[in-house]
């Protein structure tokens, strides 16, 4: 058997904050039926063997393929920036083809004794790219900004028209 080791450079870790104007900290990643190999610039290779990984699921963004590592009570959030879903599932399966079992569809390992039973299929692209999309939040406070200043345009410009007596009220009736 052949060992394929793929790497995968300026991987960093995905974060749900705001974006900061600071640099994210970029690493490389070797994928091997070995396991995954963190290389960080001044820092020593870091190890971690597939059987430490009891899951893995990959996420299309809009920019990036977010690839998350779960195992021993940890989840490792990783982007991967100029990768497709596929080609990272693709290599993903590839490195843990080796492992005890083979990969699901959510990246799962199975035991070796796992039951020679018809798996269950992978959900589509759209599927993955539809669970990965959110609700849009926040996109209320922009359009409420937009309609309150439309209508105190709307206001100051009656109110410029009636005192330069382009616009009369009398049809309103008598004022008191």
């Amino acid at each position: 058997m052949t060992t394929t080791t793929t790497t995968i450079q300026g991987v960093s870790i995905f974060s749900r904050q705001r974006k900061r104007k600071r640099k994210p900290d970029l690493f490389d990643i070797d994928l091997s039926p070995e396991g995954i190999v963190i290389r960080r610039p001044g820092r020593s290779e870091q190890r971690m063997t597939w059987e430490r990984i009891t899951q893995w699921e990959i996420d299309d963004r809009t920019d990036c393929v977010v690839l998350t590592l779960r195992g021993g009570g940890s989840v490792t959030p990783l982007v991967v920036k100029g990768w497709t879903l596929e080609d990272l599932e693709a290599v993903m399966r590839e490195a843990t083809a080796g492992t005890a079992g083979t990969s699901t569809g959510t990246g799962a390992p199975l035991p070796v004794a796992a039951p020679a039973a018809s798996p269950t299929p992978a959900p589509s692209r759209v599927e993955r790219r539809q669970a990965s999309q959110r609700p849009k939040r926040g996109l209320w406070k922009p359009l409420v900004t937009v309609v309150l200043l439309g209508v105190l345009a709307a206001a100051v410009t009656v109110v410029l028209l009636q005192s330069a007596g382009i616009i009369s009220w009398s049809f309103l009736g008598p004022v008191a």
